[in-house]
């Protein structure tokens, strides 16, 4: 009994023991069970998830040549697509409402819509203008990021204007485009340390290079044109290619931030010798491969195999035709007049002679030839046919017949002054010219000689400047203002002396784009002719000094051919 009751406490402590050591045991299972979750770490980023891009549309492209261009040139961007193998290729939808693509720079709902019922992460939009300057074409890049522009691809050329060309600049566009992403790839999966990568060969990655992994924090965009300029990333791991192929490449991760950050997703950095693969076409716009990023320009399938087919020339031959007449560019202008014509007289005799009319109707007719890509030739005339009441006293007939007629003739130089940040089709244009000019008044016989028909020859030096008005509509405004150097001025029946005339004449102007081919046009303009006289005169009461003034509102339409 003594044994026992001196066994019990060695018994009880033994089971205490006991529980304490399965208790620790459990814990350390617990621990080792955790432990075992390799992912404990998630970074989370909109942004960075905002500009991954798998899927892209693309919105119909744009020309101003009746789709001679656009249709070869859409036809291109979807082989473009489809033929990626980082980016894949979704139609764009139809809109219920009409849908302006030149717009969605400040609609970013309607990139954001197109992309909602795409299930796209991009979107491009292509805009070629065919002009007397050459062609302009611009290439754009919209993202899920607020539906803004992320880049943007610019080309313009003097003298290119044939399509197989444009083909060519617009593969380099779409090249220099992907290249401007702030990534070059991403992770496609990860097990342990090994991840995939959607890089390869042709991108330049090789068998053994270090490449750094991040994520996008934020965009910088430009103030005004929204472009991305710059971006703020956090790096997270860095990792080393072990196995390369074309368009993958496999790796492990050599240093990660915190265990498990490195995550489906995952953006490879830029680096020196990485970047997207350059696009290979043959003669007939399709895609056939893809170059390395370090090659130059690839060569057409033609320049390499001298068994590729040839391009059929039936379709090409009829729209090079097309272009070639459309190469001698110009503008024809047509307008109704109506003038607010003055003139006065003061004669030596003390009195005044003069004549107005406030509702002078007439037309105006002008021509622009674009001779050269800047340079220009016009033509233009103002007839003006009306009556007035003659003021002088005594002088009849009372009521006076009119006719008013301006010439002129004169060859010019355009500038387009470009906004480098954002070049434009419609640039502010400054145009200088020279040329001769006559401004005849015709006006009724009278007696005594009240006011006398009159005819003005000058050279004039001609500047006007022309600016859109908005980026959203079709409008330009502009002003004109002409020199007169050195004119002349006659009169008929009989004269004052000799004379010494000096002119003044501005004006401005507006257009509104109807169409691709037609613009409304309203100018209103102002000539001043200011004539003092001296010397022998052959009329009977001669005068001193002369002034001929007309106030000119011109509203009518230019036609491009």
């Amino acid at each position: 009994m003594i044994n026992t009751l001196a066994q019990q406490p060695r018994f009880i402590s033994s089971v205490f023991l006991t529980l304490i050591i399965l208790f620790a045991l459990n814990l350390q299972a617990q621990q080792g069970a955790k432990n075992k979750s390799p992912f404990p770490v998630k970074y989370t980023s909109l942004v960075d998830e905002k500009i991954i891009l798998k899927t892209i549309t693309l919105a119909p492209v744009y020309d101003n040549v009746n789709n001679i261009y656009a249709d070869p040139i859409q036809k291109l961007l979807v082989d473009l697509l489809q033929s990626d193998k980082v980016w894949g290729y979704s139609e764009f939808p139809d809109f219920d409402k009409k849908i302006f693509i030149e717009k969605f720079d400040n609609q970013p709902n309607d990139v954001i819509e197109a992309l909602t019922k795409t299930k796209s992460q991009g979107l491009l939009t292509a805009f070629i203008t065919k002009g007397p300057r050459g062609l302009n074409a611009k290439l754009k890049l919209f993202t899920q990021d607020q539906g803004l522009i992320l880049a943007e691809e610019a080309f313009q050329d003097l003298n290119t204007f044939e399509v197989s060309k444009l083909r060519e600049s617009f593969v380099t566009m779409y090249y220099n485009i992907k290249n401007k992403l702030p990534y070059r790839g991403y992770v496609l999966s990860r097990r342990g340390v090994d991840v995939t990568l959607n890089l390869g060969s042709m991108n330049g990655v090789k068998q053994g290079q270090e490449l750094t992994l991040a994520q996008i924090l934020k965009l910088n965009r430009h103030p005004k044109l929204k472009t991305m300029v710059g971006v703020e990333k956090e790096i997270i791991a860095k990792v080393k290619v072990t196995q390369v192929e074309p368009y993958l490449s496999f790796a492990q991760i050599t240093f990660e931030k915190e265990t498990g950050v490195v995550a489906v997703g995952a953006k490879v950095l830029p680096s020196e010798y990485v970047a997207y693969p350059v696009p290979q076409i043959n003669t007939q716009g399709a895609v056939v491969g893809d170059f390395p990023p370090q090659t130059s320009r690839p060569p057409l399938v033609s320049e390499v195999d001298p068994e590729a087919p040839k391009l059929d020339r039936s379709l090409e031959a009829e729209k090079e035709a097309l272009l070639d007449k459309q190469n001698t560019f110009g503008v024809f202008t047509a307008q109704g007049v109506i003038t607010q014509y003055k003139e006065s007289s003061e004669l030596t005799n003390g009195t005044t002679a003069g004549s107005s009319n406030n509702m002078a109707p007439g037309i105006y007719l002008g021509v622009q030839l674009n001779v050269l890509p800047s340079i220009f030739v016009d033509f233009n005339t103002q007839m003006n046919f009306f009556g007035g009441d003659n003021m002088l006293s005594g002088s009849t007939p009372f009521h006076l017949n009119y006719t008013y007629t301006r010439y002129s003739g004169s060859i010019g130089y355009d500038y387009d002054l470009v906004d480098e940040e954002q070049p434009s089709s419609d640039p502010i244009k400054l145009s200088a010219a020279i040329g001769f000019a006559s401004i005849k008044t015709g006006v009724s016989d009278t007696t005594p000689t009240a006011l006398t028909s009159t005819q003005t020859d000058s050279l004039v030096l001609q500047l006007k400047a022309a600016m859109p008005l908005t980026p959203e509509y079709p409008v330009n405004i502009g002003a004109k203002f002409d020199i007169y150097v050195s004119p002349k001025l006659s009169e008929s029946p009989v004269n004052s002396g000799n004379s010494k005339p000096s002119i003044t004449s501005l004006g401005i102007f507006g257009q509104y784009s109807v169409s691709d081919k037609v613009r409304v046009r309203a100018d209103i303009g102002v000539t001043n002719i200011n004539v003092s006289f001296s010397g022998t005169a052959t009329r009977a009461n001669p005068a001193k000094s002369t002034s001929i003034q007309t106030l000119n509102e011109q509203i009518g339409i230019e036609y491009l051919f």
